[in-house]
């Protein structure tokens, strides 16, 4: 295994692992908010002790385009957490983010599509679809237009796009830590607008009840981000998403240790999401 998979392995377990800390909370925006504070803080220590400059121009585009669409991720991500299963949603986010980036990787970046890899992600596709289908959900958390939206679809979407802009700032020179670091600054106020109510009485419940779950969701967002961008630094961007989302495995995974209720077909469903994740990194 070559030094980028290995990367974007570790990534991937991380990022799984996060995520599920996230899902076992109650003010989910609360909580994301308090955890990429401390991603945030770690990775303005580190770059204390990295003297490169970030370039501006063309990486400096592409980072805060990164940084935009990570802050919708990370809202539609806590949404998404709310309306559905770990294992279910997680599994259409990232499979719905690993066919978008194939395809526009495959049309405008020129990566080649083998007839292996086009299985892959048919596969993905059908899995997604598969997991779609109504199961056991949990408890909607606000009625009307809220729970009418699939957001781990949305979601999908602003991963793609997070993805692709990444890839660009460090095709055009970013470095991966001052990259991460330009991106987390503009997408932390998303988090932070996204909570209603009395914004500061939430962050304060989070420090009170749950500060040990957000240190460690922090630090393992931190790390996987860091080191997914270090493993896309020296891959391209189609094999780098369907690699990091080997982490569907891991959430299933997670999903059972939280005693999800998962249907069988929905286990099936992320299971043809995985496998088809398998083909499209060959």
């Amino acid at each position: 295994m070559n030094s980028g998979a290995l990367l974007l392995l570790s990534s991937a377990f991380l990022h799984a692992s996060w995520n599920a800390i996230a899902k076992t909370t109650k003010d989910k925006e609360a909580f994301l908010f308090v955890a990429m504070t401390v991603s945030n803080l770690l990775i303005a220590f580190s770059l204390l002790f990295f003297t490169e400059n970030f370039e501006a121009g063309t990486p400096l585009i592409f980072a805060i385009l990164s940084g935009v669409f990570e802050g919708a991720y990370f809202v539609t991500l806590a949404w998404s957490l709310k309306q559905s299963q770990l294992g279910k949603a997680y599994s259409i986010m990232r499979g719905g983010a690993m066919i978008f980036v194939w395809i526009i990787s495959t049309i405008f970046m020129g990566e080649t599509a083998t007839l292996i890899q086009t299985a892959g992600a048919a596969l993905v596709l059908a899995g997604i679809v598969v997991l779609s289908f109504p199961g056991n959900t949990p408890k909607k958390s606000a009625d009307g237009w809220f729970a009418k939206v699939p957001w781990a679809w949305v979601c999908a979407i602003f991963i793609g796009g997070y993805h692709l802009s990444y890839h660009q700032a460090l095709h055009h020179g970013a470095e991966p830590k001052s990259l991460f670091a330009v991106a987390m600054v503009i997408s932390w106020p998303f988090l932070w607008f996204a909570m209603r109510g009395s914004r500061m009485e939430r962050v304060k419940g989070i420090l009170r009840d749950e500060k040990i779950k957000a240190i460690a969701a922090g630090v393992a967002a931190n790390m996987s981000f860091v080191i997914f961008l270090y493993g896309l630094k020296v891959s391209v961007p189609g094999f780098a998403i369907s690699l990091r989302n080997s982490s569907i495995f891991f959430a299933v995974i997670f999903s059972f240790i939280l005693k999800e209720s998962l249907t069988r077909v929905q286990l099936l469903g992320a299971l043809i999401v995985g496998g088809g994740a398998v083909l499209l990194s060959l």
